[in-house]
């Protein structure tokens, strides 16, 4: 009896304890509850916000700030309250540099959070000095925000300012005669501390790399003409100096060195040996654009300097060449959509014992034509006539983006080539192609 008068006595102490048990699970629910719909309302208004970098201008003078702006939009059809940091991070990687973290200070007067309305925008501005050793073109990638990243070209010359000034103008003018005022006031376009779309092989990297760009064409082609070969080249230059105003149009800050290779492979014969191979090493002066303005082109680049051109053989099959050369380049139309291309390169041969006729065949002029757009399709042929007879050859190479066929994933162009004459490689230069028409890949054009 003694132990059901206990337990009886303990039933409504068990009673309160599962009370207090399911109203704690109960906060606990609704706590949970409610975590869940504030986390899901602040995801869905960071999914709602749009954060964005705006590109900087191309060209910077060193000393003045690096100057990042972040655009604050509200996409969302209810108001919107953003954190804005103080801080930004980014991460600058130059030409002699290893990857380096950059920490930029929000501007004075903005406050921590922004409040923006349905459809509005806000821009806030980071800035900080450039490092000292920064220098030449310097790739600006973002960190820990998604944005894509910026190459700029840092200027130390003497003209800095008036050049970043320039810059500027001429990325903010609304018509292009003011555009070109901008451009006129030191001098030349500001594009000229760029090299032409498409040249640059490393547009920024650590070491060597950023001073390495394509040179000739990159490719490798087939085709078929009573035997099956193949035709590949390989190229590129290298500036041998950086300098602090990448404007500068002085010898020294010029120079370059340039290696291409091209062989012929004869895929027919049993063992598919490469038939010829020729090497050709240069060395010359080369600005992309002189800054010599003329209403009958819109831009003039220049080369000097000498090439050497041999097959490597021996005895009979040996053939070797070196060719001190001007190559005058000028450009007309838009020259980010289509237009034409005219560049010859007048050369003499010095040093011919294993070939001496070969003027008869090649002659003394590289004709270069080419038409097409830096995005689209381009069409190149380079002429020669030789100095006897109607000796000479068509050399004509037709590229297109695969991008644009297969998708943006897909670098490089299709390449169709076409060749008629003497001269295709060295070891047959006083032999005749009939025509020869391959279908390949190329890395560069």
């Amino acid at each position: 009896m003694r132990f059901f008068a206990s337990l009886a006595r303990l039933a409504p102490d068990t009673s309160l304890q599962s009370q207090r048990a399911v109203q704690r699970n109960s906060r606990t629910v609704l706590l949970s509850t409610l975590l869940a719909i504030v986390t899901i309302g602040a995801f869905c208004g960071e999914a709602r916000a749009t954060v964005a970098m705006l590109q900087p201008a191309r060209v910077a003078a060193a000393n003045e700030p690096l100057q990042i702006t972040l655009l604050y939009s509200a996409d969302d059809s209810r108001a919107l309250t953003v954190t804005v940091p103080p801080t930004i991070r980014v991460t600058l990687t130059g030409a002699e540099e290893s990857p380096q973290p950059l920490d930029l200070q929000r501007e004075p007067g903005v406050p921590d959070t922004l409040h923006l309305r349905p459809g509005q925008f806000r821009k806030v501005r980071f800035s900080a000095p450039w490092p000292q050793s920064a220098r030449g073109e310097v790739r600006i990638d973002p960190v820990g925000f998604d944005a894509s990243p910026a190459l700029v070209a840092i200027n130390r010359g003497p003209q800095q300012d008036a050049i970043a000034q320039a810059e500027r103008a001429e990325s903010e003018a609304s018509t292009p005669a003011q555009a070109a005022e901008a451009a006129a006031a030191v001098g030349g376009p500001t594009g000229d501390a760029m090299s032409p779309p498409g040249d640059s092989l490393s547009t920024t990297g650590r070491g060597v790399l950023a001073h390495v760009s394509y040179y000739e064409p990159m490719y490798i082609a087939f085709g078929h003409n009573g035997d099956t070969n193949a035709r590949l080249q390989l190229s590129f230059k290298y500036r041998i100096l950086m300098p602090d105003d990448l404007r500068s149009k002085a010898f020294l800050d010029n120079l370059y060195f340039a290696y291409t290779q091209t062989s012929i492979w004869d895929l027919s014969a049993d063992s598919r040996p490469f038939r010829d191979t020729t090497y050709s090493p240069q060395l010359f002066y080369y600005v992309p654009d002189t800054g010599w303005h003329s209403p009958f082109f819109t831009r003039m680049g220049f080369a000097a300097g000498i090439a050497h051109e041999s097959n490597g053989k021996a005895g009979t099959d040996s053939r070797s060449i070196n060719m001190p050369f001007i190559r005058p380049t000028w450009e007309f139309g838009d020259l980010t959509g289509n237009h034409l291309t005219v560049s010859p390169k007048i050369y003499y041969y010095l040093g011919t014992s294993n070939n001496p006729d070969i003027a008869d065949y090649r002659g003394y002029v590289d004709l270069l034509v080419k038409y097409g757009s830096p995005d689209g399709w381009q069409l190149a042929t380079t002429l020669r006539k030789g100095t006897k007879h109607w000796y000479g050859s068509v050399d004509s190479q037709f590229t297109y983006p695969l991008a644009k066929l297969l998708g943006s994933k897909w670098g490089g162009y299709i390449w169709v080539g076409y060749f008629n004459g003497y001269g295709e490689d060295l070891l047959d230069y006083n032999n005749r192609q009939h025509w020869m028409a391959r279908v390949g890949y190329s890395i560069a054009r």
